[in-house]
């Protein structure tokens, strides 16, 4: 039986090369080393790349992925690369390499995804999400892993400026208990980027087929939820390193909030007013 004939289609090549690693030849273990101490370098380089680095020969690294049960080291490689856009940490990034000092090329990197994430929004739809956060009677929010604490942000920051502002669920419920009192009136704001839970789409759509009104904020791997929003922001949020990048993410809520605030105008002031004399009166702040 072909050695590729056991390795099950379904399986990561992490795992596989784990698999078989007692099992290697010494040079096959070499690239195979190569691969575990940095899985993304598979999305990003080729064949000869990985040979040189590993000082082996081209053919090492070819029997190497047909033991794995890959037919060519590029099956391998899309593999790797879809992996790669789905966020996961371990194919993401390029080694962490740097082109020079590493804090300077951080602020770099982080300035170029600003910048990519605010220049896609239309002024104009921003200034229609800012009345639609106004006029909503209730507005709730949701996100789930990661995409959690942007919700949060969005949440307290609307929050001081107007009323009836909270989570979509609250600790201990269900999805359906949490949607149950949503309607037309209302305003749902999801944050979903991306390693979104499997169902994310499913709750976009029940939320959706209330009537209710959905912003969706995601990155661009984003598919099928924004065909059911009514407005859809992306994020830039891929970086040369293994971990997404949500500055961009939080710029465009920023954005959002400065966008409420204007829309609210003097009864958004004053409500602002009346929680900062409050806080006062309770000394919570220093």
């Amino acid at each position: 039986m072909p050695q590729n004939a056991a390795m099950a289609p379904s399986k990561p090549i992490v795992q596989r090369i784990h698999e078989s690693y007692p099992k290697l030849p010494e040079g096959e273990r070499k690239v195979a080393d190569v691969l575990l101490a940095d899985p993304a370098e598979l999305a990003v380089r080729n064949a000869i790349e990985i040979a040189t680095q590993a000082e082996v020969s081209n053919a090492t690294v070819t029997r190497l992925f047909r033991r794995l049960g890959y037919t060519t080291f590029d099956e391998a490689r899309q593999e790797a690369r879809r992996l790669r856009a789905t966020g996961s940490p371990l194919y993401s990034g390029q080694g962490g390499r740097t082109k020079g000092d590493p804090i300077s090329d951080l602020i770099h990197q982080e300035t170029v995804i600003i910048e990519s994430t605010l220049s896609r929004v239309n002024p104009l739809v921003l200034r229609e999400i800012g009345a639609a956060i106004k006029a909503a009677p209730r507005i709730r929010t949701l996100g789930y892993r990661n995409s959690h604490f942007l919700a949060q942000y969005l949440t307290a920051q609307i929050a001081m400026m107007r009323p009836g502002v909270a989570p979509l669920l609250m600790p201990g419920q269900t999805e359906s208990e949490g949607m149950s009192s949503l309607g037309p009136k209302d305003l749902a704001i999801v944050v979903g980027l991306r390693r979104r839970p499997e169902g994310f789409n499913r709750m976009v759509e029940a939320i959706v087929q209330r009537g209710t009104p959905l912003l969706l904020i995601a990155d661009e791997t984003i598919r099928g939820a924004p065909a059911h929003a009514t407005w859809t922001l992306d994020c830039v949020v891929d970086t040369p390193q293994f971990a997404d990048s949500y500055v961009g993410g939080l710029a465009l809520l920023r954005m959002i909030v400065v966008a409420v605030g204007r829309a609210l105008g003097a009864e958004g002031h004053r409500y602002m007013q009346d929680v900062e004399d409050l806080r006062d009166r309770l000394g919570e702040l220093e």
